[in-house]
């Protein structure tokens, strides 16, 4: 009989996979500019960057941007072409006006808002940006779903049957609930990014270093056997 996914993300593996996932983290910490700024609008700014780019490409342009417009009052008064002139090196020339709007608006408000529906109204915000930073700047509770994350979860409770329509899926998205602490998510979080773009990653993952092993992860266990190790 195949496991359901309750079963398979038991309490007690939930726990171990917190454990593991953090210590590894620990260990890999990938460091970026933004991960050690303690300014909410920096951190808003770099989470608004790395939509759909790598982290890497991000690190020039995002200092940059923060000397040129280092603060929301700045970018509020900022053109679209100067905008654009430091955001050309990433491309997606659609972020040009959606970075003009939310200068302008949080120049409005004076703070950013620390809560999530608050978050999705401003310019440029959708719901795994708005979980991010308030997870890594926001000092709350941020439940993250993106392609590598769906792609990690899937793996680890065995099913093949994934695609772009997943992250969607209630069972899916209850997973990433239950997995998500509630004490240390920054960390938590952090790691789980780093972990799922450079062990567990498309194509092939690399199960033989995974922390996790046969015990937790389903898949790892398949793979694993089939190698005989």
């Amino acid at each position: 009989m195949v496991a359901s996914v309750a079963e398979i993300l038991s309490d007690e593996a939930i726990r171990q996979i917190r454990t593991r996932i953090r210590r590894w983290g620990q260990k890999h910490f990938q460091d970026y500019p933004w991960r050690r700024t303690d300014d909410p609008y920096a951190g808003l700014i770099a989470e608004i960057l790395l939509q759909r780019t790598r982290a890497q490409a991000v690190v020039s342009v995002y200092r940059e941007f923060m000397n040129r417009f280092p603060s929301p009052e700045h970018l509020a008064l900022a053109p679209e072409q100067e905008i654009g002139e430091v955001l050309y090196p990433l491309g997606l020339s659609w972020r040009v006006p959606l970075m003009a709007a939310l200068g302008k608006r949080l120049a409005e408000l004076g703070e950013i808002p620390r809560d999530y529906e608050k978050l999705l109204e401003l310019p440029g915000i959708g719901p795994y940006t708005a979980a991010a930073w308030l997870s890594f700047h926001g000092g709350r509770r941020g439940v993250l779903i993106d392609s590598n994350i769906v792609r990690w979860i899937c793996r680890l409770v065995g099913k093949t049957d994934c695609d772009g329509e997943t992250r969607r899926k209630k069972w899916l998205r209850d997973a990433v609930e239950r997995l998500t602490p509630r004490r240390g998510v920054k960390a938590f979080n952090y790691a789980l990014l780093d972990f799922t773009m450079t062990v567990c990653t498309p194509g092939e993952p690399h199960c033989e270093t995974c922390p996790l092993g046969a015990d937790l992860c389903v898949t790892g266990k398949t793979r694993l056997q089939a190698k005989g190790t």
